[in-house]
């Protein structure tokens, strides 16, 4: 297996700090002489972190007023067999 294959292999691993000492290190030394993966590296970091930023928003409280009410125009016209 060439270097870049393991490398690509064991990218999110990588990024999760989830492999062992030796891997992570042949990866990272990898990564010095490789650019174009290094560049894949980059932008799955970029992209994990993008992910994991996006869901700590706060919805707007409109949306919770809109579901509020909705939810009480449901119960006043639903069905009383319910």
């Amino acid at each position: 297996m060439s270097g870049c294959d393991n490398a690509v292999e064991y990218v999110y691993q990588y990024l999760d700090d989830e492999l062992t000492v030796t891997r992570r290190t042949r990866i990272s030394w990898h990564l010095k002489r490789c650019g174009n993966c290094l560049n894949a590296f980059q932008f799955e970091t970029s992209l994990k972190k993008k992910i994991s930023d996006g869901g700590k928003t706060e919805p707007p409280e409109e949306l919770f007023d809109t579901l509020r009410a909705l939810i009480e125009q449901e119960r006043n016209t639903g069905d009383s067999d319910c």
